[in-house]
């Protein structure tokens, strides 16, 4: 019992500090387990009266926190006899405070990903203009401070490729490969880069890969059908269409294709 008591004197002394610095739900959640060890601990009497002088001190800071006041307007009060009263709405401050703090999380979260948009909107404006230099210093600020979003750096990958900014489209291809090394997204984005910037054995190399990662995609044996047709090889292009519409027979493009490369190979 001297460990839990030496810890519950050590949670209750802390609700000053934490107080000061507006954490609200870790000093409820130290006055709730203060109060516990209080209500259900075998205590001396000179441990008791110490407890209680700890406990009405910090009840008289939490209630006086313009934080808590604004979330919770009941008062804590500890009576004699009352005790399980008191330990229920602290549950309850502390419900409380705990949603308030996923709530902040999400609006955070949600400010953020309009920022990021907002961004991004703002970098595909620039890029329209030929504005290349301050497209990819929003490109740059938004790696720096979005640096795990995968995703983030996949759409960055799709505004350089439709702007045909193909070598900056493979730079920022490096730091969506380090995230994930294995995503069939960056094998086809960058065969596509490659494709057009004619560099045909390494475009196949990446849309073979991608094939490989995900060989049941109709649309990467249709990209990687697409490369063999500026190859002229003619063969290798049918197989790839056939291997489309062997996944998805409604695929009209990839017939097209085939129909295209079976004539070529006729002429």
């Amino acid at each position: 019992m001297s460990i839990e008591l030496t810890r519950a004197r050590q949670n209750l002394n802390s609700i000053s500090s934490l107080l000061k610095r507006d954490k609200i739900l870790p000093a409820a959640s130290a006055l709730h387990d203060g109060l516990v060890t209080f209500v259900k601990g075998k205590l001396l009497k000179s441990e008791k009266q110490e407890f209680s002088n700890l406990l009405e001190r910090n009840l008289s800071l939490l209630n006086n926190h313009p934080g808590i006041r604004q979330v919770y307007p009941v008062l804590l009060i500890l009576e004699p006899g009352k005790e399980k009263d008191l330990l229920e709405n602290l549950r309850q401050l502390m419900s409380v405070l705990e949603s308030e703090m996923s709530e902040n999380a999400l609006e955070s979260l949600q400010e953020l990903d309009r920022k990021k948009k907002q961004a991004l909107s703002e970098a595909q404006a620039l890029l329209s203009k030929k504005e290349m230099d301050a497209a990819d210093q929003i490109f740059k600020r938004l790696i720096r401070d979005f640096q795990e979003d995968f995703e983030l750096k996949i759409e960055i990958v799709d505004l350089l490729l439709e702007a045909e900014q193909y070598l900056k489209a493979i730079d920022y291809l490096k730091h969506a490969y380090r995230d994930n090394p294995g995503s069939v997204h960056v094998y086809n984005r960058l065969g596509m880069a490659l494709r057009k910037l004619g560099r045909f054995p390494e475009s196949e190399k990446a849309f073979s890969q991608a094939v490989k990662i995900q060989p049941r995609d109709e649309y990467l044996h249709f990209n990687l059908g697409r490369l063999y047709l500026d190859m002229q090889d003619w063969h290798k292009a049918m197989h790839s269409a056939q291997k489309a519409l062997s996944i998805n027979p409604d695929f009209e493009q990839a017939r097209k294709m085939l129909k295209f490369a079976l004539n070529k190979t006729k002429s």
